[in-house]
Order: structure tokens, then C-alpha cells, then sequence
């Protein structure tokens, strides 16, 4: 497995920006209209992946399940309209991927060429569909949403053998919204640690700042879920979703993060270099000095500003003589004793 690789001309980990995908899903409720305005959204707000799902109703779910196959069977789109998303994505400069949910949309992909396949968390305990998926010879993003340890293996080890090389994972909760104090960021290490690849998170709560700290704690990919409509009865993407009115800056939070965090090496900022005189201090005398006074401790202090010789140059003077007499506050320097 790869800990750095190419998702159209986006690199994805190691010291890359974080990618960022914006999360349509079925937030365009069958609506082209809806469809064409998110996509929109993302292209506005900078977001590298504009991302949806398609599925086949009954395909996906079970007779057993009517309520779920009616509230889904209207929030799709024909592959002629997901065509049209796509070259509107690529028009606006947005990489364009969807989601699979079932067997029959593979084929999809495939003609929709998407830079990527990405695998919601669904699919857990689902390797011989991962399998499939993989088969696609395409960078794979897989949520894990709902995963035990074993399960990330599990479904790492599916796609491996089936050829995947390029992989990242995205640690995410399941639920709508997630509350804060089971969101498991700290995860995030545990999935670096069963797979030598890039790790993100897939956020599923109502403001942003577990994306940040997720961001801050070094996440590669983050998926954010996107609407325009709010208060949509049967439906919950919405209640953890960003919107017109806020996507724009949550994309650039992320960017201000990610500017935060640094190269990493513990040196001054450029920006302190001007006041390192200022703010720190040099060696001064304590009192007025005659020449000719061999020089002690108490005879010498640290004051600011620091545009003479550092505190912790102090051994250079003690026991040396003053060649010239110097006043209480006047800095030292080596050329003043012998």
C-alpha cells in the first residue's frame, strides 16, 4: 500500500494539503436543479471533490425495508444526469466521484470514469463488494464508519488482494449527528497503525470543529456532507451539513489550519526575528562600575532589550576585569574586560 498517491492531479498524503470533498450525497432529492446548485456550492467554495451516490432502490435494499426503498426511490438521478454533474464539476475546475451503493452502479463508474472509488461505510463485513470495487484499478477512499479494529483489516486485506494499492481511510461515526464526546478522533492513529496509508476523517456532526481537530491532528482527506435545503422531513444528511451560507468559510478554515500547523521544526518564526531584540534580554551591570573591578555575579544582570550579549554568556565576564568604567543599565561586551 501506497502512503502517497495521485487522485486526478491532486496528491494525496504525506505533506499535501488536505483534500477536501464536498459530500453531496442525496442532498438533491431528485432535483437537477437542487443537483446543478450544489455543485455550484462546492466550485465556490474550493473544494477539490464534488461527491454523490447512486444506487439501484431495490437493488440496495430489501423488500423487508419498504419505508427505506420509497423514502430513496425518488432522491436518485439517470446516469445521463450524472454525466451532466460531472462535466459541470469539470467546467468549474471539481473533480467529480459518487459513491456505488450496489452492484448494479459499478458499471457506472466505470463509464463515468470518476478519478476514484469511494466506499461508504455500509460496506463493512462486505468484502467480496470491496473486492469488486477494487477491480476498478482506481484509488480507493473507504469509510469507516461502524468498523472494529478487525473489520479495517478485514476490508484492507479484501482490497489488497484484489489488487488495490492506492488506499486511504477516513475514520467517521455513523450517526446523524454525532455527539462530540464519541466522535474517537484519536482513532485516526489506530488506523495509521493497521495500514501504512493516508488517513482522514468523514465528519458527521452539526458545526466544524471536529473537522479542524481532525485537520490539526493531520487528517489527508476530510468529507463534509453539503445541502441547501433544511428542516426535509424523512431525511437526515441535512442536520449535519454545511451550506451556502457557510461552506465557503469552512473550506477556508481548513486552509488556515493547515497553514497553522507548519514545517514542524522548532525554530523562530520569520515574523519573531524583528523581536528577538526587544523581547529578550542582555547583560547589563547592576550598579556603576570603576575600571579596573574584577567582575562578580551580583555585579551583573539581565535586562532588556536583547541587543547585546545574551544572559547565558555570563562565564565570559565573571572573573575578568573591567577595562573600562561602566555605568548601572550599560550592556557588556567581551571587549569590555581582559
Amino acid at each position: 500500500m501506497k502512503s502517497i498517491f495521485q487522485i486526478g492531479d491532486r496528491k494525496v498524503g504525506g505533506t499535501a494539503p488536505c483534500l477536501v470533498i464536498a459530500e453531496a450525497g442525496v442532498a438533491h432529492f431528485g432535483d437537477m436543479g437542487l443537483a446543478r446548485a450544489l455543485v455550484d456550492m462546492a466550485i465556490e467554495a474550493k473544494a477539490d471533490i464534488f461527491k454523490t451516490q447512486f444506487f439501484d432502490v431495490d437493488t440496495m435494499i430489501a423488500k423487508r425495508a419498504p419505508d427505506w426503498r420509497e423514502r430513496l426511490r425518488p432522491r436518485n438521478l439517470t446516469l445521463d444526469q450524472f454525466f451532466e454533474l460531472r462535466d459541470r464539476c469539470k467546467a468549474g475546475g471539481l473533480m467529480f466521484m459518487s459513491t456505488a451503493h450496489d452492484a448494479s452502479r459499478i458499471a457506472w463508474l466505470k463509464e463515468l470514469d470518476v478519478p476514484a472509488v469511494k466506499i461508504g461505510s455500509g460496506e463493512r463485513n462486505n468484502p467480496a463488494f470491496l473486492a469488486e470495487l477494487a477491480k476498478l484499478g482506481k484509488p480507493v477512499i473507504l469509510s469507516t464508519g461502524m468498523y472494529a479494529a478487525q473489520d479495517v483489516r478485514q476490508a484492507v486485506a479484501a482490497l489488497e488482494n484484489a489488487g488495490c494499492s492506492e488506499l486511504a481511510l477516513l475514520h467517521c461515526v455513523t450517526s446523524y449527528p454525532a455527539p462530540s464526546d464519541q466522535l474517537n478522533l484519536a482513532a485516526m492513529q489506530a488506523l495509521a497503525e493497521i495500514a501504512p496509508v493516508p488517513v482522514g476523517y468523514s465528519d458527521h456532526t452539526e458545526d466544524f470543529l471536529a473537522v479542524m481537530a481532525a485537520v490539526a491532528r493531520g487528517a489527508k482527506i476530510i468529507e463534509k456532507h453539503i445541502t441547501i435545503l433544511r428542516d426535509v422531513p424523512n431525511a437526515q444528511d441535512w442536520k449535519v451539513s454545511a451550506g451556502p451560507e457557510n461552506f465557503s468559510q469552512f473550506v477556508r478554515d481548513i486552509r488556515r489550519v493547515e497553514a497553522m500547523i507548519g514545517h514542524g521544526r522548532k525554530e523562530p518564526a520569520p515574523i519573531e526575528i524583528a523581536g528577538i531584540a526587544w523581547a529578550t534580554k542582555s547583560l547589563v551591570a547592576a550598579c556603576d562600575l570603576p575600571a579596573g573591578h574584577v567582575l562578580a555575579s551580583a555585579d551583573l544582570v539581565a535586562k532588556r532589550p536583547g541587543d547585546g550579549m545574551r544572559p547565558d554568556r555570563i562565564g565570559e565576564l565573571l572573573g575578568k576585569t573591567l577595562v573600562r568604567p561602566v555605568s548601572a543599565d550599560d550592556p557588556l561586551q567581551p571587549s569590555d574586560v581582559r
